[in-house]
Formats: structure tokens, C-alpha cells, sequence
């Protein structure tokens, strides 16, 4: 029997567990590890790229945390050009003379992200080649660990619009005006770093955007903001950047975007990238998680976690076009302590005080908040992607072989417990035991976290809401992969398409490479919660039905549905080159992107 027929086996086979063998009331989950998964090209996982803390430096309390929890030194921190000169100079706008001579000698840079608040770097009506040609200066000169692998020139600056015109708050005209200059002013120190040769090492990625609530407006705040931007700055960018959180972040309205809302938010920009450059130009999520807004507690302190686990999941599978991603958890955050702030430690520390409550010169020493528990639950997964599959989007899972290790990650999307079965029975007589972590953040509690070794895969286990589990099966022997697997994704050149009744929406995907495997469309809409969210949908003139389920909760809480709903479609109906054709019985919102996944045997 050959190789991809056990792989067409197999997968048959799962879909008559689903069908057939299981209640409803149960999610499967199959994992076969004899499968290599890519992501286009990546399959090992780069632990870099996720297990970070927004805290740049090596403290102490820093190189020990790296060591014992397998994360690279890197993070974020607040400090640039533009304070520099405001140091030097008393005021931004006026700018130390800069010599414009360039220099051949690559300068080194450390591995931290390193922006700016607005304030210290912006001023309507600036000299944008001054402060560019400053910021060159600067960056030849600075020691190494204060030169960025990534210069995020400004933090969140949209949102602080407001603070830099004369007009009353949030003017439309004004806030325009001052969007428009500072994109120009990225565009600007981009174009002036990027030609300094010895600044080739520098990455320039922005805005930094707070609130990217895209489909505002019937989509005018993506126009306004991040498209807007683009338009402006995008060309001369290395990777755009943007946070993700659920609560508020800033402004704008409670959100949730664990899950589909987060994929639709990537999925616009990725496919604006593909109509503009014909690339995905890669992602920067410089922080990301949930937004607590009350004085610090312990149990408020470990909401965040939470979003984190939730939204990682969706990171890691788009890791070939993820730049960085930085989950909101900063260090001891001694700044923040203070009368003012009741000598109580920022919201989101991984240190407090072991003597909350007392001035700096006071504290006795530093413990890790329950937040440490994001890097103890994570700390050993690394290897090559296996192929995974869930018959529930909203149980999450991500599963990756290292020799004689097997990781399988499952999270809960769900407000309710969930039934799982675990399908790995190709590794049940090579396993030596099972070693199982498991987080659940509560909302009025402190979290439960534990580790058990056990002996054997139960049949069928229970996973809390918001409760993430780490699967470490030990192996006996190392298990040759016998297929690969790769995932693809094919963009249209049309989006944020308007829906009308009845009106056929076109969308063409060409050049598709055909095989045996999987094939999904990803259409994330922007819409009222009253309007259809089920429309007809044909592939090659052959309808494909829209589930009623996706990642994450029904937004209801939110002005609008925005969301990623995923729609598979059999391989059969798949060509070459493809005409989808998508109807809608009612009127109102927008098809900001419908993409085309296809997941093929490659040998």
C-alpha cells in the first residue's frame, strides 16, 4: 500500500469518527505525527518568534527567566531617536547636527523592538528630513544594545492624533491631517535608514496600531488608519505592526478578538499586501493579550494570560509570514511604583514586590507573578509541525515531534467545558508515558495550574473554558515522518468587497498546485449581527456549504460581526484555476477577504 493512499486512509477514517463513531456532543482531535506539516516552507518551530516579554535588557531578574524558561532575550522598550534629541535639544523638532556621511562597516544591532511615545518624537508641520537624517546619526552612533533589530519609531500613534492639533478632539479633518504627515514620517526614517549602508541590519516596521476595530464605519477606520498607512508608508516597511488585545485597548469598544476576529484582522492586511507587493509582507504583533483597566491584583494580573494562550494558537500558524510576536507581559516595572500609583506594581509584571505596598527603597525582594505559569506551560515545546486536525474550531491545536518527544498544545475557545477525543493511536505501543501540564485562568479566581505523568492517553477528557493543556508523550523509539504535508495559502486581487442583496461576489484564485489533501476558504465578513452569515457559496460552480460555527465567541457584545469563518471544501472541486462565486440574501457590511487554504500531500 503506498504511502499517500495510508495518508487518504487515515483521513477518511476521521471523518467517519466524526460522522459516525462519536456523539456530536464530543470534539475530535487527530494527530498523526508520522506527518510533517510546513507552513509554506517552515516546519520547526522558531521559539523566537512567540516566547517573548515585552522588557528589553538583561537584568538579573532577566538572564535568569531566559535560562530557566527557554526564552530568547529580546522584547521591546521605549527609547530612540526622538527622546534623545528632545534630551539634547529641550524640545522635538530641533535636532543635534548630523553629518550625512555614510559608512560601510555594518553596525551590530541587540534583538529588541525599539519605539517611542508619539510625544517624543512627533510635531505637526515637523522637518521630516531633519529628524530622518538625525535618526541615521543616531542609530550609527548608539552602543550596540541600544540599536534595534526592529525600529517601531512610534507606539500607537494614531490614537494620540488628537494630541498634536488645535481642533477640538477627534475632528475628522484634523485627525486626517496629523494620520497623514506621521505616515509620512515613517516613510521617511524608513527610506533614510534603509539607504544608510551600515544600517542594513535595522528593520523599520510600523504603526504600532492600537485599535485596528477595521470595520468601523463600514470599514472607513481601516481607510483612515491602517489603510491609510500603507498606502503611505507600506512601501518602504520590512513588516507592519499592529497590537492585539482583548478588552480596550485605548479606545474603541470591548472586544474579543480570540479566534476568528483576529484571523479576519490578519487576513485583510495579508491580502491588501498580496494586491500591493504580490508578497506577504510579515506581521509584527508588538503586543498582544487581554486589557485589565483596574489597579493591580494578583487575580487581575493573570487575566492576560488568558488572551495570550487563546491567541497564540492563531499565531503559530502563520509563523513563516510572522515577523515577531510579543505577548504583553512586562518585567518588575519599577517606574510604576510609586505613591501615586499606591506603591503597587504595573498590571502586567511577570516580578512583584514579595512586600507589596512599600517604596522602592523598601521592597525586600522580587517573585514571579502567576503569569510565569504562559512560560513554565510552554517551555519545553519545540520540533517539527505535525499534522493536526479538530472537528471544533474553537478546540485549538498545535502539535510538534522532537526525536522522542511528541508535543500536542490544545486550548478552549469555548464559554463551556469540552468533551475531546484524542485520536494519536498510531503511537500507542511506542509510549512510555504521558506527561500532561494544564493552565485555566479564571475570571474571579486565581488560576489553576498543574502537571501529572500518567501512563496512559485517555480515550476521552474534559477541557475547561479558557484552560490550555500541554501533551508530552515520551516515546520509546523516534518516529520517521512517512508523508509531509504542506499548507498554502492563494489571495484574490479584490477585497473589501461591498454585499448587496443577491449579488454574486466573484473572487478568482489561479495557479493552485493540485493533489491529495485539504481545502478550505477563509471569508471573513464585516457585518451587523442582525445580516446572514451563511451566504451561498459555489466553488467552480459547485456549491460548498457554510458552517455555523467559528473561532471564538458570537461577538454580541460588539457593534459589529467581524470575523474569519472558515469553509472547507472537498479537494475534488479544486482546480488549476478557480472561480468562487459568493451570494448573500441581504444587504449591508463587507467581504473584507476571502482566501483560499489548501493543505496537499507533497510526497
Amino acid at each position: 500500500m503506498s504511502k499517500t493512499l495510508k495518508f487518504k486512509i487515515f483521513t477518511v477514517a476521521l471523518s467517519l469518527i466524526i460522522c459516525k463513531g462519536i456523539s456530536a456532543q464530543v470534539n475530535v482531535v487527530l494527530v498523526e505525527p508520522s506527518v510533517q506539516k510546513f507552513i509554506g516552507n517552515t516546519s520547526e518551530l522558531d521559539r523566537t518568534k512567540y516566547f517573548n516579554i515585552h522588557a528589553p535588557g538583561n537584568s538579573p531578574l532577566l538572564e535568569s527567566f531566559y535560562k530557566e524558561y527557554n526564552v530568547e532575550q529580546s522584547g521591546r522598550g521605549f527609547y530612540g531617536p526622538g527622546i534623545d534629541a528632545k534630551k539634547l535639544m529641550g524640545e522635538v523638532g530641533i535636532y543635534p547636527k548630523s553629518n550625512n556621511k555614510k559608512e560601510d562597516k555594518l553596525k551590530p544591532v541587540s534583538r529588541y523592538v525599539g519605539t517611542e511615545h508619539p510625544r517624543n518624537l512627533y510635531k505637526e508641520g515637523m522637518d521630516l528630513d531633519a529628524v530622518s537624517d538625525w535618526a541615521v546619526e543616531y542609530f550609527k552612533n548608539v552602543k550596540e544594545n541600544n540599536r534595534p533589530l526592529w525600529y517601531e519609531p512610534m507606539n500607537e500613534p494614531f490614537v494620540h492624533a488628537k494630541d498634536f492639533y488645535e481642533e477640538k478632539d477627534w475632528d475628522p479633518v484634523a485627525e486626517l491631517r496629523v494620520k497623514t504627515e506621521m505616515s509620512k514620517l515613517f516613510r521617511a526614517l524608513a527610506e533614510k535608514i534603509h539607504a544608510e549602508p551600515s544600517l542594513k541590519n535595522i528593520k523599520v516596521m510600523g504603526y504600532g496600531a492600537a485599535w485596528p476595530s477595521f470595520e468601523l464605519k463600514d470599514f472607513n477606520n481601516w481607510k483612515t488608519n491602517m489603510g491609510l498607512f500603507l498606502d503611505i508608508a507600506g512601501d518602504e516597511l520590512d513588516a507592519i505592526s499592529y497590537h492585539l488585545y482583548d478588552g480596550v485597548n485605548q479606545v474603541g469598544q470591548e472586544n474579543k478578538r480570540s479566534g476568528s476576529n483576529n484571523d479576519a484582522i490578519m487576513d485583510l492586511i495579508e491580502t491588501y499586501s498580496y494586491q500591493r507587493w504580490g508578497v506577504i509582507k510579515p506581521h509584527a504583533i508588538t503586543e498582544y493579550g487581554g486589557i485589565e483597566i483596574s489597579e493591580f491584583s494578583l487575580i487581575r494580573n493573570m487575566q492576560s494570560v488568558r488572551s495570550q494562550n487563546a491567541m497564540i494558537f492563531g499565531l503559530l500558524d502563520r509563523e513563516d509570514r510572522l515577523e515577531i510576536s510579543i505577548p504583553f507581559t512586562t518585567d518588575n516595572a519599577t517606574w510604576h511604583i510609586t505613591k501615586a500609583n499606591k506603591y503597587l506594581p504595573y498590571k502586567a509584571v511577570l516580578w512583584r514586590p514579595e512586600n507589596m505596598g512599600v517604596p522602592k527603597n523598601q521592597i525586600t525582594g522580587w517573585v514571579y507573578t502567576n503569569r510565569i505559569q504562559f512560560y513554565e506551560l510552554w517551555k519545553e515545546v519545540k520540533g517539527k509541525r505535525v499534522f493536526v486536525s479538530t472537528s471544533n474550531p474553537d478546540i485549538q491545536v498545535q502539535a510538534f515531534l522532537d526525536e522522542k518527544k511528541l508535543y500536542v498544545a490544545l486550548n478552549n475557545l469555548d464559554d463551556a467545558a469540552q468533551q475531546v477525543a484524542l485520536d494519536v493511536s498510531t503511537i500507542k505501543s511506542n509510549l512510555i508515558d504521558l506527561f500532561v501540564k494544564s493552565l485555566t485562568v479564571y475570571s474571579d479566581d486565581f488560576p489553576r495550574y498543574y502537571e501529572q505523568t500518567i501512563s496512559n492517553i485517555p480515550d476521552i477528557f474534559s477541557i475547561d473554558p479558557a484552560e490550555t493543556i500541554v501533551l508530552q508523550f515520551n516515546l520509546k523509539n523516534s518516529i520517521d515522518f512517512n508523508n509531509q504535508i504542506k499548507s498554502s495559502r492563494y489571495y484574490s486581487t479584490n477585497y473589501l468587497v461591498p454585499i448587496e442583496t443577491q449579488k454574486e461576489l466573484i473572487f478568482e484564485f489561479n495557479d493552485v498546485e493540485l493533489g491529495v489533501g485539504f481545502a478550505k476558504l477563509s471569508m471573513s465578513i464585516g457585518r451587523g449581527h442582525d445580516l446572514s452569515k451563511t451566504p451561498e457559496v459555489f466553488v467552480n460552480d459547485n456549491k460548498v456549504e457554510v458552517p455555523l460555527n467559528w473561532k471564538g465567541y458570537n461577538q454580541a457584545n460588539r457593534k459589529k460581526f467581524f470575523g474569519a469563518i472558515e469553509i472547507p471544501v472537498p479537494m475534488d472541486f479544486i482546480s488549476k484555476n478557480n472561480t468562487v462565486k459568493i451570494s448573500f440574501p441581504d444587504t449591508g457590511g463587507h467581504l473584507s477577504s476571502l482566501i483560499l487554504d489548501v493543505e496537499k500531500i507533497i510526497n
